[in-house]
């Protein structure tokens, strides 16, 4: 097993002062990750168009890449994202379900699916389709040879199926891996920014789900990229956990 461990671009976005692409790509170069790169910084709206890919290029050149759906609406804008990945030395990109699904968003489209990752093929990029619903990720990976899983930890826990469920059924075809938490009951309560994508390890996944996920992962001998998709607590939340972490001394 090789894990090779990327920082996502879309990290950044949940801060009051953002860096510039270049600086903040340079940081994370710095501490040995790779980059999943998306095409929204700041003001600027397509980092994916030809223009885009040129000012990506030097500031992820020789690093480990990966990209994420910009959203796509037919197979003209998945070449789109494809070109961009094959440009910029990316191997894969992670879609959402509704990129491959007809009009309706729900029912999978196999014609598109199948010409889309065709294309991919043909420039050397794998497509990796992050878990929405089980059943439409089960049927995506039964119709459409060579469409690989992202595994998106803590998505899992907003769908009707276990963890175990997804793993049984698709841990063969995990390309991709998101690594995140989902708010534990108690920071649930209180407002926040989403209900998920936290510090793995903070949150409400059990520790034994987690254990399954690596088990998964040693089992298929995962040669692949993990990323941490991960947005910052607000300040209330913050105070909780130092709070239960300073009483905990207390008692002791």
């Amino acid at each position: 097993m090789r894990i090779e461990y990327s920082v996502s671009q879309w990290n950044y976005y949940h801060y009051a002062e953002v860096l510039s692409l270049e600086r903040a790509v340079a940081l994370v170069r710095e501490q040995g990750y790779g980059v999943e790169l998306w095409n929204v910084w700041g003001e600027e709206k397509d980092l994916f168009d030809e223009i885009g890919r040129k000012r990506l290029k030097p500031i992820v050149e020789a690093m480990t890449v990966s990209l994420h759906t910009a959203g796509v609406d037919g197979f003209e804008s998945h070449t789109k994202q494809i070109d961009a990945a094959a440009e910029l030395g990316a191997g894969i990109i992670v879609l959402h379900p509704g990129d491959l699904a007809g009009a309706d968003k729900t029912t999978l489209d196999a014609g598109l699916a199948a010409e889309t990752v065709g294309y991919a093929q043909e420039r050397g990029v794998r497509l990796a389709l992050e878990n929405g619903p089980l059943p439409f990720l089960v049927e995506a990976a039964s119709r459409v040879e060579g469409l690989g899983i992202c595994l998106d930890v803590g998505h899992v826990y907003f769908t009707p199926d276990p963890l175990r469920s997804y793993l049984d059924a698709l841990k063969e075809r995990i390309i991709h891996v998101h690594i995140q938490d989902i708010l534990p009951q108690a920071e649930d309560a209180l407002p926040h920014t989403g209900k998920d994508h936290y510090i793995p390890g903070t949150g409400g996944i059990p520790q034994q789900d987690w254990e399954l996920v690596a088990a998964a992962l040693r089992e298929i001998d995962f040669e692949g990229i993990a990323v941490f998709e991960i947005q910052p607590r607000n300040p209330l939340q913050t105070a909780l956990l130092g709070r239960r972490f300073f009483e905990g001394l207390l008692e002791c």
